[in-house]
């Protein structure tokens, strides 16, 4: 009867802390066929794994460059004493930074992955067959890590709606469906409240007409957060119920709709009016 190994998780803990320490030495030591090396500005050159392509990575060291520029211009006192320029600075960062960390993600986890190769191929591997076990398991991870990473850079390097960091005008009209069509309305809205929530949005109601046997007639929202347009804009449109409303008695199932229209919010604009431009008349 073969002997129970009591401090299983114990030997295991060592192998991964081990494995991490190798890992780590064989990093420093990186073989250059496993990357191309780019010249960067201030930091020397720095590795570029293959695994993207050339026109994403070309892309995405100009988001990191333009990143570093606009985090050194709003540490510039001018621009940090005229709130209006500052305000574009920060978003125009704000607007990079998932990109730019997104690719030091990738760029992180691709290091990871060929170092792992090159202690599978190594022969401290070859004499220990439950680290090499262990080294494909973690390299089968990362392999789906680098994926994930690479759709989630071709989404973001996708052209972007100059519209999209917005704040919205959230328009609900009741449409067919009488007394239920206002309810319908007000279970949009509801819905439209909760999610902005979830998003960390502020929902302000700025006019409503209730309707007599509940919901509303017609609503308007303002809706202010992080990439508001981006989100809702696809909610523009027709919505349509059908079920047994509360307003029926007999059991029969209604089809109410209800329009919703999305506006995303224009700058303000000064407009100068000169009387010699304006033509005046009067009238009984």
């Amino acid at each position: 009867m073969r002997p129970l190994c009591l401090d299983s998780h114990s030997a295991r803990m060592q192998q991964v802390s081990h494995r991490q320490h190798l890992v780590h030495a064989v990093a420093v030591h990186l073989p250059p066929r496993f990357c191309s090396r780019h010249g960067s500005s201030d930091t020397g050159s720095r590795q570029v794994c293959r695994a993207l392509e050339r026109y994403m990575v070309d892309k995405l060291d100009a988001a990191e460059s333009i990143f570093k520029e606009l985090q050194l211009r709003m540490a510039d006192p001018e621009v940090a004493n005229n709130a209006t320029e500052f305000q574009k600075v920060a978003r125009a960062a704000s607007e990079l930074e998932t990109t730019v960390n997104t690719y030091k993600q990738h760029q992180d986890v691709q290091q990871q992955l060929e170092s792992a190769r090159v202690y599978l191929k190594s022969d401290e591997a070859a004499s220990d067959p439950d680290m090499a076990e262990f080294t494909r398991e973690e390299i089968s991870e990362l392999e789906g890590q680098t994926a994930e990473l690479e759709n989630q850079l071709k989404l973001l390097l996708l052209p972007k709606d100059p519209l999209d960091e917005r704040d919205v005008m959230l328009e609900i009209r009741a449409g067919a469906g009488g007394d239920e069509a206002g309810i319908w309305v007000g279970d949009l809205l509801r819905m439209y409240q909760r999610y902005s929530q979830t998003q960390r949005w502020t929902a302000k109601m700025v006019s409503c007409t209730e309707a007599d046997a509940g919901g509303y007639k017609e609503v308007i929202v303002q809706v202010k957060g992080e990439g508001v347009y981006s989100k809702l804009k696809w909610e523009a449109g027709v919505h349509r119920v059908q079920r047994v409303p509360a307003t029926e008695a007999a059991g029969r199932v209604h089809t109410s709709t209800a329009t919703v229209a999305i506006m995303p919010e224009v700058d303000e604009v000064d407009v100068q009016l000169d009387m010699k431009d304006v033509d005046v008349k009067f009238a009984r």
